[in-house]
């Protein structure tokens, strides 16, 4: 046939007889690969011993070469720590390098403990054993266990148990910083996607219940501040900043502001410092109407007196009015249809007001 050779073809048969081949291997030997490493797994896990309080107590009269190693940071550490014990932090990168450094001899026993309540000691027993460490054992109920007691602790705050880090706010009112706050967009259609900011006039935040209570607010957008960035420097971003801006989207001329009214800012029962810790309920006024708005948002205590407030949601626009380019209220726009949606990442910052 023309266009083709003998060791083209040779050379595809063998490609696709290798691929077939290597398939048929991930297919018969993922479940036997899985199988040995949960085995592995399974074997390291007990391979570490838990350990009571009257244990620890008697670790290093019976293990006179051993260390017994508190995995928090140097910064808990110092405020109290079990008496005899060294601090090695198991959340950075250099435990395994600091705990080669403090015990070079992969014989000496070791025992660890963390808060208590807390896999920080599970995790850092397992990585002490993946580092060929003999003698691993933990102390599952570390400081908690340990205080509760009534055993005598050490450091700067030996007395009393340490600060929880809960997600609640400090102050009763806020004020927002507009310099370190701004709201990012995304939106889309078939053929591009842009992205931008809008920025903040003002806001403020009241929690007259205390911390435990519900917050209001009031936030103020300026929409004459829309921009686009991925559009810097091209001659293309005035032309969609005007269009933005015009009647066919924000019609900022006769709406120069929108509004975001915090009707409350409700804790949420599983509410943790890495995750998500209050639920809004708002009304969002855009081109004149408000609509309610719900999501969840992450309430940070910053630096000082400062608060960070910040959430991810998906916006559907037409809800607003915002229709140009909506399939839902258009025919036949060909390049000209924009996707509903617009992704809209909030990062806000505010600082105690009393």
């Amino acid at each position: 046939m023309e266009g083709t050779s003998p060791r083209g073809d040779l050379r595809e048969e063998l490609s696709d007889c290798y691929m077939r081949n290597v398939i048929i291997e991930r297919l018969l030997y993922a479940p036997y690969v899985r199988k040995k490493q949960q085995q592995a797994r399974r074997n390291m896990q007990q391979q570490i011993r838990s350990v009571s309080i009257d244990e620890v107590k008697r670790f290093s009269q019976e293990n006179p070469d051993g260390l017994i190693v508190g995995v928090l940071p140097s910064e808990f550490h110092a405020l109290q720590h079990v008496p005899g014990s060294v601090g090695i932090c198991v959340f950075e990168t250099a435990f395994q390098e600091k705990m080669a450094n403090a015990a070079p001899d992969k014989t000496t026993p070791l025992l660890v403990y963390g808060a208590g309540d807390s896999l920080d000691s599970e995790v850092a027993a397992e990585k002490l054993r993946r580092e060929g460490y003999a003698d691993v054992r933990v102390f599952p109920g570390g400081l908690d266990a340990w205080r509760k007691a009534g055993l005598p602790l050490e450091g700067e705050r030996a007395d009393r148990p340490l600060p929880e880090e809960v997600p609640l706010p400090r102050f009763p009112r806020y004020v927002l910083l507009p310099e370190k706050s701004a709201v990012q967009w995304t939106g889309r259609n078939n053929a591009h996607s842009h992205r931008g900011t809008l920025s903040l006039k003002g806001g403020e935040l009241e929690f007259d219940g205390g911390p435990q209570g519900e917050g209001r607010g009031i936030l103020t957008f300026d929409m004459h501040s829309i921009d686009c960035l991925d559009l810097q420097g091209d001659v293309l971003l005035p032309v969609l900043l005007a269009h933005l801006k015009s009647v066919d989207f924000f019609d900022v001329a006769l709406h120069p502001q929108a509004h975001l009214r915090i009707l409350s800012l409700r804790p949420l029962p599983e509410g943790t410092v890495t995750g998500r810790t209050h639920r809004l309920r708002g009304a969002l006024g855009v081109l004149g109407m408000e609509r309610i708005l719900e999501c969840d948002v992450e309430l940070r205590n910053l630096d000082g007196d400062e608060l960070g407030m910040s959430c991810q949601l998906v916006w559907d626009r037409t809800l607003w009015g915002v229709r140009y380019g909506s399939a839902r209220f258009f025919r036949f726009m060909g390049m000209h249809s924009v996707d509903d949606n617009v992704g809209l990442t909030v990062a806000l910052v505010f600082r105690n007001d009393q």
